[in-house]
């Protein structure tokens, strides 16, 4: 008897033992389980953190590739008017001139709508692309030496190259004013390379150089973006031009007699806003507010529905 009391026992024990263990086993894979789950839900929230940054940033690039482009755009066709007026600059001519500037743009970190209006004075005085490309060249290198505006070196260039060399003398170019007026503007021109020549190339191989650099390049990809962006703008600002402006009296005039009359009923009206400032919107407070802010985005979409279809 005393034996089979001690099986029983043991066998007890060991079925005991065995739950104890299913039971663990059952509570660790629930933990397990919720530990997946909450890191799903960590996940899920990361990533969808992540794809709001990403879009939120998506769409900063492309305002600002916008207005970018716009801005681009223009500082290109001041330039190609400047250069058509003052030398008589081809088509042709006008690109190479951009692509020489673009290639400028990312050697030595200088952004192109400085190089451009840069460009733009030398021409003015030169009176010839080769010229101006060529002392623009030179102004870049005074103005990486000297640390001093790009516009202010090539004003002062054009100025020289007319026979004007103050300005030229005040930069501390290391020329005096009685050397200025004794030298032909050749031989200025040949002084001030044999001083700053290269200094704008060895300013592009310092580390704010390349920073400069890696900036004006990420600045060309901006623009790039924005450019594909201008059609769409393009076409929306002649929608607007072409259609809305020439047919907006004909909108008004639609109005014309609602807005008759509601003068005529102003008082009514008034009446009426007050029963609703006073005792309306005390009681459905931000819910009323809510409601009509609905109503007027589902009247948008259903407009922007039918306008759409209507010019399909």
């Amino acid at each position: 008897m005393a034996g089979t009391r001690t099986l029983k026992l043991s066998i007890l024990a060991d079925v005991d033992d065995l739950k104890r263990k299913l039971n663990q086993a059952d509570n660790d894979v629930s933990t397990f389980g919720d530990k997946v789950s909450k890191m799903g839900q960590v996940m899920a929230a990361a990533f969808a953190a992540a794809a709001a940054a990403a879009t939120a940033y998506a769409t900063k690039l492309a305002v600002d590739g916008v207005k970018s482009a716009l801005e681009d755009e223009a500082a290109q066709a001041r330039l190609a008017q400047t250069l058509k007026a003052a030398t008589g600059a081809t088509e042709a001519q006008i690109k190479a001139t951009e692509q020489y500037i673009t290639k400028m743009q990312l050697a030595t970190g200088v952004s192109d709508t400085d190089l451009r209006a840069a460009m733009g004075r030398l021409a003015l005085s030169t009176e010839s692309v080769t010229k101006a490309q060529e002392l623009l060249s030179l102004a870049l290198d005074i103005s990486k030496a000297r640390g001093l505006p790009l516009e202010t070196v090539a004003n002062a260039l054009g100025k020289a190259f007319d026979g004007q060399t103050t300005a030229l003398g005040k930069l501390g170019i290391g020329l005096s004013s009685a050397e200025l007026k004794g030298k032909s503007f050749g031989e200025v021109q040949d002084r001030l390379n044999s001083l700053f020549g290269g200094a704008a190339s060895a300013a592009a191989d310092t580390y704010q150089g390349r920073l400069d650099r890696m900036k004006q390049l990420f600045s060309e990809l901006v623009e790039g973006i924005g450019y594909k962006f201008l059609p769409i703008i393009s076409k929306i600002a002649d929608f607007i031009m072409n259609t809305v402006v020439p047919n907006f009296g004909k909108f008004l005039d639609i109005f014309k007699p609602i807005g008759e009359a509601i003068e005529r009923n102003r008082e009514n009206f008034q009446k009426f806003a007050d029963l609703i400032q006073t005792y309306v919107i005390p009681v459905v407070g931000v819910a009323f507010v809510a409601a009509l802010k609905v109503i007027g985005e589902v009247a948008g979409f259903i407009l922007d529905v039918k306008i759409g279809r209507a010019h399909v």
